[in-house]
């Protein structure tokens, strides 16, 4: 073959080769054209997949309310810190990037998020000889301030970075804290991210009005993450979580978690219960239990238990309400009858019942009489003698205290009645041996208040969007039985009411100042677990029910004390009492509830004549003149508006907020109650976070600071506060007296 001949047909075959494979592509490109595939890979579907960009627009969880709007349980903006340790990350940068001085961000940031110095290195160490692009620091790193933050980045670390979170957090701490419950953060159903949830109390049956729905941004970018141009956006917008109003009102909470804090640490009892409740439409405007928790931290939680709707117990002489308004109203009740008191069984084969004083009695006395020395002789035969055992059964599920309150809270348990033979009916009668919750009494004693009709509990007063523009339900008073007629009540009312004022009566301890009241007294005998009841000093339940003013009663009170530390089983009561006369004289004011009864020890209420337009220093010498607590607000030379307002009657003691016409200035708050720093919000209309319970502590606005509408003050209280200074009522620091009479039940 010439060499002619070989170049042509070297030429040719080339030629073919490259012919056949410009076929070739030609007929790929062909194909993938027509089907769209490459490997059985979609190339739509996936050009679309990485181009298509999907970014969670996160639904905002409802807020929990009191009655009143104070948030009690909300959302907060909080920063979860990391550091990137990788050198790469600041090639591109004239700037450090990257931490690198490991011992100089370590001494920095110790202190500011409370973690060892040493074991900040640690993890920087190990992160940086792992190859770790970033580390995080756990739970001291997350959920920081804004504050902690903004400190943080003052110092200039390198390589400390911020990503924002929304955190549930409680501003009050222990607040009601059986009854809001708490969140926690669970993978979803994908496993792909973890959700906040509701896990106890409100927060957990109403977890899916709360919750909300997320919504997401769906759009299409370049391979360097840029939006293409006229590329289409798919927004879904969130759903956000309903807001739910309880019935509770943060004011009456207060005075109540204020008087159980004081009564926890003087007394040390093994459990607390109680419950406000307005018996005229069932709403529950306070409910507190000891042990407590704080749901922020929800650490060492002591009780689960929702111990005024969880926990049955015998209930002792307060179950004696049912069983006098039973025997009334079935006719054979005669107040002035009188039988021999101390001892009583009903025959030779039975045991006795005794009276509380060991037995002893108070001689031949009237029913009434019984009622007021809570005779236990008395009762069982009423219970025996006159009403019958069988009668009274009917009674009892009359009053519904066989089934459940249905109160619209999770965990509500029913007791069980001990009925059978006739020293559990006795027993029943008297108080012991079948076991109900303080709901379930508090449910059938709201008869008395209303005429005979019974209210169904409730602690929910609404739900609405989060913008407040729909409501999707509104709780309304419900009559749930009527178990006894009107003029049943109103004789049950009077002769509890003599409980409380005769000298002879056991809840004498239980008398408040400017409010005539009727109730009865409890105190129940704890079972051992060896067998029979505990005998031991104070080793017994206390309690009280009673309600003010007696003709109209606004309010309803219940309250027990589990083995407090007493000296003497009889001064049981000074706990119970306590509570019950500063928790009630304390809510009745607040609610401006008119007196109906004056007491020789009383102070009379003063009335504020002419603050306004008057010259500062003159009004503030009349009123301390008069025994006030004044606070003025700014430097001006006139009062033009005040707390308490001009003309309203004010007990001496109480703090008076003046304002004057000059520039407002933030007062010292220390020792401050929250009744007074509700006060000064109000007054100065700002906004108010608080944290903890008793007396201020901390203000984040310091003192002679400017304030106005638009300020937002937070303040931390704590029940150990060494204020020395006088309260804005006399009864806040009222000292708990020794020696007074309580009533047990044998």
């Amino acid at each position: 073959m010439t060499n002619l001949n070989y170049k042509n047909v070297m030429s040719f075959l080339i030629i073919s080769i490259f012919s056949l494979i410009f076929l070739f592509l030609i007929g790929r490109f062909a194909y993938i054209q027509i089907t769209g595939e490459v490997q059985s890979v979609d190339l739509l579907y996936y050009a679309e997949k990485f181009r298509n960009t999907s970014s969670v627009l996160e639904a905002e969880r409802g807020e929990i309310y009191d009655q009143t709007g104070m948030v009690l349980a909300g959302n907060k903006t909080v920063y979860n810190m990391y550091a990137v340790l990788s050198e790469e990350y600041s090639q591109n940068s004239s700037v450090d990037l990257h931490v690198k001085d490991i011992q100089k961000t370590a001494s920095s940031l110790a202190p500011i998020i409370g973690m060892e110095e040493q074991q900040i290195i640690d993890i920087l160490e190990e992160g940086k000889e792992e190859g770790s692009f970033q580390v995080e620091f756990g739970r001291f790193g997350n959920g920081l301030s804004k504050e902690q933050k903004e400190e943080i980045e003052e110092l200039d670390l390198t390589g400390i970075y911020f990503e924002q979170d929304t955190e549930r957090y409680y501003p009050n701490g222990a607040f009601a804290s059986h009854v809001i419950g708490f969140t926690e953060d669970r993978l979803n159903e994908d496993k792909t991210k973890y959700e906040t949830v509701g896990a106890y109390g409100i927060e957990q049956m109403y977890d899916e009005h709360l919750g909300g729905k997320d919504g997401f941004i769906r759009s299409q970018r370049d391979k360097y993450g840029f939006k293409l141009l006229n590329a289409d956006e798919h927004v879904q917008s969130p759903e956000h979580g309903h807001d739910v109003f309880l019935t509770i009102d943060q004011k009456i909470q207060t005075f109540l978690e204020d008087t159980m804090t004081t009564v926890q640490e003087e007394y040390n009892p093994k459990r607390m219960v109680a419950i406000v409740m307005n018996p005229k439409t069932g709403e529950v405007l306070a409910m507190s239990n000891r042990p407590s928790f704080d749901p922020n931290t929800r650490d060492e939680i002591e009780n689960w238990y929702n111990d005024a709707i969880s926990t049955p117990f015998e209930p002792g002489s307060t179950m004696k309400i049912f069983t006098l308004s039973a025997a009334i109203e079935e006719g054979v009740y005669n107040g002035d009858a009188t039988f021999e008191s101390g001892r009583w069984r009903i025959n030779e084969n039975r045991s006795y019942i005794s009276d509380h004083n060991n037995g002893e009695g108070w001689g031949e006395i009237t029913y009434n009489q019984a009622v007021q020395h809570s005779s236990n002789v008395g009762f069982a035969k009423i219970l025996w003698e006159q009403l019958k055992p069988e009668k009274y059964l009917e009674y009892i599920s009359a009053f519904q205290l066989d089934q459940p309150t249905e109160i619209d809270l999770e965990g509500e348990r029913v007791g069980q009645i001990t009925y059978t033979y006739p020293r559990d009916q006795i027993n029943t009668a008297i108080g012991q041996g079948s076991t109900f919750t303080p709901i379930q009494i508090m449910k059938g004693a709201t008869a008395l208040a209303n005429g005979g009709k019974m209210m169904k509990p409730y602690i929910t007063s609404r739900i609405s969007d989060i913008n407040g523009n729909k409501t999707l339900y509104k709780a309304e008073p419900e009559v749930v039985g009527e178990p006894i007629s009107e003029d049943t009540a109103n004789q049950v009312k009077d002769i509890l009411e003599t409980v409380i004022t005769s000298e002879d009566g056991t809840g004498g301890p239980f008398k408040l100042d400017n409010f005539t009241s009727f109730g009865k007294t409890g105190t129940a005998q704890i079972p051992d677990p060896s067998g029979g009841y505990k005998t031991g000093i104070g080793e017994y339940v206390y309690s009280f029910i009673g309600m003010a003013p007696k003709d109209d009663p606004k309010l309803m009170m219940y309250v027990a004390v589990e083995e407090p530390e007493v000296e003497y089983s009889y001064y049981g009561s000074q706990t119970t009492s306590y509570i019950y006369k500063t928790v009630m004289e304390n809510s009745l004011h607040y609610l401006e509830i008119e007196p109906d009864q004056s007491n020789e020890d009383t102070i009379e209420p003063i009335k504020l004549n002419q603050l306004y337009d008057r010259n500062t220093d003159t009004v503030v010498n009349e009123l301390e003149e008069q025994g006030f607590n004044v606070t003025v607000l700014g430097n001006g030379d006139q009062i033009v508006d005040s707390l308490p307002k001009e003309n309203e009657s004010v007990y001496p003691n109480k703090r008076i907020i003046l304002e004057t016409n000059g520039e407002l200035t933030m007062p010292d708050l220390t020792n401050w109650t929250l009744r007074d720093v509700f006060s000064l919000v109000e007054l100065v209309d700002m906004e108010l976070d608080f944290m903890g319970e008793g007396f201020v502590t901390k203000q984040n606005i310091s003192a002679g600071s400017s304030i106005s509408d638009e300020s937002k003050l937070v303040v931390e209280l704590s029940s150990k506060s060494d204020s020395n200074e006088e309260d804005d009522e006399e009864s806040e620091n009222e000292e708990i007296e020794e020696g007074e009479e309580v009533e047990g039940e044998q």
